[in-house]
């Protein structure tokens, strides 16, 4: 919604979202990995009540990655769902919806459990995106239809049904220039965009990329965009005083529209909305 939402900011709905080092750190890392065969075995590795990532590869086999706890990061889940996992909760930016209509009536694009950042606790305090996030079970489940595969040094990835795209613009904000686009796996590595939006098969490997979020990247989460921006970036952007001047000076310069030969005035900017 161009930075406001139509019903206002309210509880973890936010048009804004800030991170902060936790009290406590909450990150995870891989540690274990279960090869499953049966109903129980799965069953079994659950009720650890450890967060788990569980690819199914036929109904008689799942690999489960247990993740233990990582006292250096601090993780933020982002998507759709209200439930108490999601940090930040986000909505659809619907194309021909007019403003203030109920998002809900529409079915959303967003996934419920969208994606998770990784923030490192210390300097240089590196934010890592990875597609999908853990859900009330701390489960990530890809089924046997989601897009999964063992890499060469034998771990297992996948892909969330919609994607999750990250574009890092090179330049950003003097002389900003559109990078590529790329999709983000569970994770965390970086690959070539699909045929199509959830196509089956995977893009190639782009080699050298990271998942490390810059100043000014957006990620796209089919159905809403958001912009990342880091401390040092913010305290160089304009504030409400200079953004202000510039309006003054624009409204001094006394543009006139080329149809109308009108002067054009520009107002100042609600106390609402400031």
């Amino acid at each position: 919604y161009n930075g406001s939402l139509p019903s206002g900011d309210r509880g973890r709905r936010k048009s804004r979202f800030a991170l902060y080092r936790r009290a406590k750190a909450n990150g995870v890392k891989p540690s274990a990995v279960h090869i499953l065969n049966t109903p129980q075995d799965s069953k079994a590795v659950h009720s650890r009540g450890q967060h788990s990532i569980s690819f199914t590869l036929s109904r008689n086999q799942t690999v489960v990655v247990e993740y233990c706890h990582d006292n250096s990061t601090d993780m933020f889940q982002i998507g759709r769902s209200t439930e108490s996992p999601i940090d930040f909760v986000v909505t659809d930016t619907s194309g021909g919806g007019k403003e203030g209509e109920d998002p809900s009536i529409a079915p959303s694009t967003i996934s419920r459990f969208a994606c998770r950042v990784v923030c490192e606790r210390n300097p240089p305090y590196t934010a890592r995106i990875y597609a999908a996030g853990f859900d009330s079970s701390k489960n990530i489940f890809l089924g046997e239809k989601a897009t999964k595969w063992k890499n060469p040094d034998g771990h297992m990835d996948g892909l969330t049904t919609n994607g999750v795209l990250v574009m890092h613009p090179e330049g950003f904000p003097e002389d900003p220039k559109q990078g590529l686009w790329r999709e983000i796996s569970v994770c965390g590595d970086v690959y070539a965009l699909r045929e199509t939006r959830s196509g089956p098969s995977r893009g190639k490997l782009a080699e050298g990329e990271s998942s490390a979020l810059r100043d000014g990247s957006l990620v796209d989460l089919c159905g809403a965009t958001l912009l990342w921006r880091t401390g040092e970036g913010l305290m160089r952007a304009p504030t409400l005083r200079h953004l202000e001047a510039l309006r003054q000076e624009l409204n001094a310069s006394r543009p006139q529209c080329p149809v109308g030969l009108s002067t054009l005035a520009f107002p100042s900017l609600p106390r609402s909305h400031r």
